[in-house]
């Protein structure tokens, strides 16, 4: 289409969007109105006297084309003229920015090069037509670029890759770099595999605003024909020991829907999970949950792979990493049960051998006589059920058995929603009779928490039900921590279904919209009905769990005494429940993984004993390398929010860094915390790598410059000399002559005679 505009308009479409259209006629611009005016009545003129041989309608056409004759010819004889502003020779510089990040290697380009290749034929120093026009036109500075860009004499034989791209880093140093010359813009060769800028909207503004055009090339295929990828990796931040995680790994393809392959996960060269996985339809993106174990406690780096397949453009985002901190921790559960009962003996038998795990319990045995177990010291609930936050806040996970709500005050359970929303904290209901709907609890704010409607607004709480049945898992069920007893999945459902019947459960009005099913009641004597029996939501910053069922002890009594079922659903339960709760002083990393070229970005929040925010604080901080060198860590208050603080480290040294951050007001430790981050080559550059031409398309548009393929570079350094943008001059180029002048012309004339003569006109 190009070529086309070119041979009807004589110049480039890009002309015309940069220049403006004169006029040079040698009379004054008042006759040229009155050989317009001339024009139109002498055509009016000639055809007056046909109208007894045509129609009104037919002699104004006539006149219409006449006229428009007599126009074109008029507009030719006034000399059209396009200005359009082009640079002076020499006296403009021209910034030629090449990508050298690791998604240049890759093999996408014609005949097999890598993209790499194809960069360097096209800044070859010998021989380059493309070059030489701009070397004969501008002052040329070369920059590569990756993280960020940097001056380059000449496009090197090797090259140290980046492991990330930051585009608007990369140009924003380019701009600084040439602040002080005449800069006519940028040429800018990259694949578009930006993982690093945050507001390209504002650079490109900002090049707008300065007038600086970027001209980009696209290198590499904009769609791959075979590729599969692990898209992301996630898991929780900490773990304890020896618990199931969870894991998700995305993994996308393209070319190989329905293929078969094979997902491993491997921890230090340790293959912990092997399994078959089908592939969806082509840019389908698909989530499979593995479940792991952290066996050994300290940081820890589950690494996922997909074995390759034929064909493969890219075999480098096949893997994906994840480090999960693994605790030797002993978190504390307080447990409120309302009566004795086979329930609390049995879930207190199945954890009191756990070292990872605390719990107290508080057993009414009477009115105000309670029964304390799992306590340090006398003075813990001593006056009951903890009355202030700071008590209640000191735990991180909450069980209520079979209480009435009545048992607690208003501000009692109001501060136990806010344990869960505010806190963090865990929360678990268990069935019995005097629990849920039973217990009282509709429309206290414990509801509110519940995964589950207690009741059906009818006025009165159903009853218990002492029913017989068994309990089937969801198909999530199947796939979470707390159901997952053996990491076999068919042997973890094998499990479940020898699990003995359950007698007894909390009837309720069904989940809410936001709650996770986990586990459903078989009845036996009424088939058509499935209570829900394991669920969870969460809630706020926490985490609220509903067990309706009050028998889980037959789990073990009606099981060999060598089966550990019973035992590893509380274990599981427990952990899960108290995971990613946080504590009044934390540290994270923003991501847990960087790579060489990164900043780490880590930041701490900082609450009392109430998890009120605290400000006038100091804080001691360090990050320590893996070959042990330690570096001080300054974290600076975060004023838009109250208890949060951040900073940044440059990192010197592959491997997991250790952060540690102590908390003192005046000369007082407030509490201490660490977290870790892994240093490592990052693979992302390799994930979604096809050409992102759209990037790259917008980039130039909004700034002024054009976008080119690899084969499109031959009017490059023209469309660069068309600007007003240094130092330039004006030119002047004649429009008169061009062809579609006189094309429309003879089409007017040709179009009026046959006309004419179709109408016996002479």
């Amino acid at each position: 289409m190009t070529a086309i505009f070119e041979w009807l308009f004589k110049y480039r479409p890009l002309l015309y969007e940069r220049g403006a259209i004169d006029f040079q006629p040698l009379w004054p611009s008042y006759i040229t109105w009155i050989l317009v005016v001339a024009a139109i009545l002498g055509s009016w003129l000639l055809y007056r006297r046909s109208s007894s041989v045509i129609t009104d309608s037919r002699r104004y056409g006539f006149t219409a084309l006449r006229a428009a004759v007599f126009l074109i010819v008029l507009l030719i004889l006034s000399q059209p003229v396009l200005r359009v502003y082009s640079v002076v020779p020499q006296q403009n510089f021209i910034a030629v920015a090449y990508d050298f990040s690791k998604s240049m290697e890759i093999q996408d380009e014609a005949g097999g090069r890598s993209r790499l290749e194809a960069v360097r034929h096209m800044l070859r120093p010998v021989n380059n037509p493309l070059l030489e026009s701009l070397d004969t036109r501008f002052k040329l500075r070369y920059f590569r670029f990756s993280r960020s860009a940097e001056r380059s004499e000449s496009f090197p034989e090797e090259l140290s890759r980046g492991g990330i791209t930051n585009l608007e880093r990369s140009l924003d140093r380019i701009m600084e770099e040439l602040a002080a010359v005449p800069l006519a813009g940028i040429v800018l060769i990259s694949d578009g595999a930006d993982n690093r800028s945050s507001n390209l909207e504002e650079l490109r503004t900002r090049f707008r605003a300065r007038g600086i055009p970027i001209y980009s090339i696209g290198v590499g295929s904009e769609n791959f024909t075979r590729d599969a990828e692990i898209v992301r990796v996630t898991a929780p931040a900490t773990v304890l020991k020896d618990t199931v995680l969870e894991t998700e790994v995305a993994v996308s393809s393209v070319g190989y829907p329905g293929r078969r392959t094979k997902l491993v996960v491997t921890d230090r060269g340790r293959q912990l999970e092997s399994r078959e996985i089908i592939l969806g339809g082509d840019g389908e993106v698909k989530n499979y949950k593995v479940n792991l174990r952290g066996h050994t406690a300290g940081p820890t780096i589950f690494q996922f792979s997909l074995e390759p397949l034929p064909g493969e453009v890219v075999l480098q985002n096949n893997s994906g990493a994840v480090l999960v901190d693994v605790e030797d921790a002993r978190p504390k559960i307080l447990y409120v049960e309302g009566e004795p009962r086979w329930e609390h003996g049995s879930l207190q038998r199945a954890v009191q051998a756990d070292d990872n795990l605390q719990v107290i319990s508080l057993l009414r045995q009477a009115e105000g006589n309670f029964l304390r177990q799992g306590i340090e010291s006398p003075g813990i609930l001593e006056m009951g059920f903890p009355a202030d936050k700071e008590e209640l806040f000191s735990y991180e996970a909450v069980i209520l058995g079979s209480i009435e709500a009545g048992f607690f005050t208003f501000d009692q359970m109001r501060m136990v929603s806010d344990f869960v929303s505010r806190r963090g904290g865990g929360f678990l209901m268990l069935g019995g009779r005097n629990t849920y709907a039973q217990g009282g609890y509709a429309g206290t704010p414990l509801e509110d928490m519940l995964p589950l409607y207690l009741d059906e607004n009818t006025g009165s709480a159903p009853e218990f039900q002492n029913m017989e049945f068994k309990v089937r898992l969801t198909g999530y069920g199947a796939q979470h921590p707390i159901c997952r007893l053996s990491l076999s999945e068919s042997a973890n459902l094998q499990r479940w279904e020898d699990a003995p019947n359950l007698m007894g459960f909390n009837p309720t009005a069904g989940p809410k919209p936001g709650a996770t099913v986990l586990a459903r009641g078989s009845v036996l004597e009424d088939e058509n009905r499935d209570p829900v029996v394991l669920a969870f939501q969460r809630f706020g910053r926490g985490k609220a769990v509903a067990f309706t069922a009050d028998s889980s002890w037959r789990w073990r009594m009606e099981q060999d005494h060598e089966d550990n079922f019973h035992a590893l659903f509380w274990r599981q339960m427990l952990r899960w429940l108290v995971s990613d709760v946080p504590d009044p002083v934390s540290v994270s990393a923003e991501r847990h993984s960087y790579s060489p070229d990164d900043t780490a970005v880590l930041r701490a929040e900082v609450n009392d004993a109430s998890f009120e925010p605290l400000d006038n604080v100091r804080l001691s901080a360090h990050v320590e390398a893996p070959s042990g060198q330690k570096t001080p860590l300054s974290l600076d208050r975060e004023f838009e929010k109250s208890g949060r603080y951040s900073g940044t480290f440059r990192p010197l040294e592959e491997g997991v860094h250790e952060v540690v951050c102590e908390v003192f007001q005046d000369d007082e430790s407030l509490g201490s915390a660490k977290t870790h981050f892994n240093v490592a080559e990052s693979t992302e550059e390799f994930h979604r790598a096809s050409l992102n031409s759209g990037l790259l398309r917008r980039l130039s548009s909004e700034t002024g410059g054009r976008y080119y393929s690899v084969n499109d570079l031959g009017t490059l350094a023209d469309d660069i000399s068309y600007t007003d943008r240094g130092a330039s001059r004006m030119e002047e180029k004649d429009l008169w002559d061009m062809p579609f002048l006189f094309l429309l012309l003879v089409g007017l004339i040709s179009t009026e005679w046959i006309f004419r003569k179709r109408k016996g006109l002479s």
